[in-house]
């Protein structure tokens, strides 16, 4: 083969390889990871006796074989979505599950973190399996705003079959995940294949900065949920009368105080101080009842524009 046709073989190869992803034109991988880290944190919680986080370390795109040589000897698991029809890899380094045997088991950290290059137990790769569960889960939620997609766990490898990721030359995308508990942990790693993420590219390339109705909707559920669950007081004002406090200072029991409310008056329920709603007084079965009128209007009270803008929302 000549010096011509030699040259020629490698561009031929590039012409045929597959475009490169860019993490910075998918800015909606970088929210996706941020929510598996944080859900991950979450669903290992119970497990932990310790204070357990999980953050994002690194985005990048590599060829999928290149990066999983890097990890020679962790343990990972493959995760199949059958809406996207592909398969991607999680995976825990050793470090990581020696540091989560310590810490799971109760460990106080003390001893330097146990490192020895060996099969892993019976009981460490269950754990793993344990934490590639909760990622699985995690994960579904996390492409919840992209896709509807189930992540069901195949099998778990301590000798990692890459043929299951496909061509040796084929790109993916592969997020550092640390794994931290009384200062030791260790890093999960994610690899999703370059085919995975084509049929929600344009999806994935979605700019958060420019898109105002963007949020996160499970965020939304439980921040709306600890408002309605937050306990307040309600007051019902009948009249009310400025008084100087010579005159309060001669109030004497059995003192009368006049009102200028009649029974046509509206009662004004008010709420840390905000009122809320003008009433009707009303009696029934033994006691004073208030039947709800009108909407106190002001647009200036943030209790009640809040009110409304919780019930346009409800509508909406």
């Amino acid at each position: 083969m000549d010096a011509k046709t030699e040259s020629a073989a490698p561009a031929a190869e590039r012409l045929l390889d597959n475009p490169g992803l860019s993490v910075e034109r998918l800015p909606m991988l970088t929210l996706i990871f941020d929510r598996l880290a944080t859900a991950c944190a979450e669903g290992l919680r119970p497990y932990s006796p310790a204070i357990l986080t999980c953050f994002v370390n690194s985005i990048a795109t590599d060829h999928v074989w290149d990066a999983l040589d890097a990890y020679d000897g962790s343990v990972a698991a493959i995760l199949y979505s059958p809406e996207l029809d592909a398969r991607i890899l999680v995976g825990l380094d050793r470090r990581c599950i020696f540091s989560l045997m310590e810490v799971l088991l109760g460990g106080d950290s003390k001893e330097p973190p146990y490192d020895d290059d060996r099969n892993f137990s019976t009981l460490e790769t269950r754990v793993a399996q344990t934490v590639f569960e909760i990622a699985a889960e995690a994960l579904h939620s996390a492409f919840g705003p992209i896709i509807a997609t189930k992540f069901r766990l195949e099998r778990v490898e301590t000798r990692m079959d890459f043929t299951v990721m496909g061509r040796r030359n084929v790109l993916g995308v592969i997020a550092k995940i640390l794994i931290q508990a009384m200062d030791i942990g260790g890093q999960m790693f994610v690899v999703i294949p370059q085919p995975a993420l084509t049929p929600i590219r344009q999806q994935l390339s979605r700019d958060l900065s420019s898109d105002g109705s963007a949020s996160d909707p499970r965020w939304q559920k439980m921040m709306r949920a600890g408002i309605e669950k937050a306990e307040v007081s309600a007051f019902a004002i009948l009249d009310e009368n400025e008084l100087t406090l010579g005159e309060i200072s001669g109030w004497r029991v059995g003192h009368i105080l006049p009102l200028k409310a009649s029974v046509d008056t509206k009662i004004r329920l008010d709420c840390k101080g905000q009122p809320l709603f003008w009433c009707e007084l009303g009696q029934g079965k033994g006691h004073y009842t208030l039947k709800v009128a009108e909407r106190v209007d002001n647009e200036e009270m943030p209790l009640a524009r809040f009110l409304e803008l919780a019930g346009a929302a409800e509508q909406n």
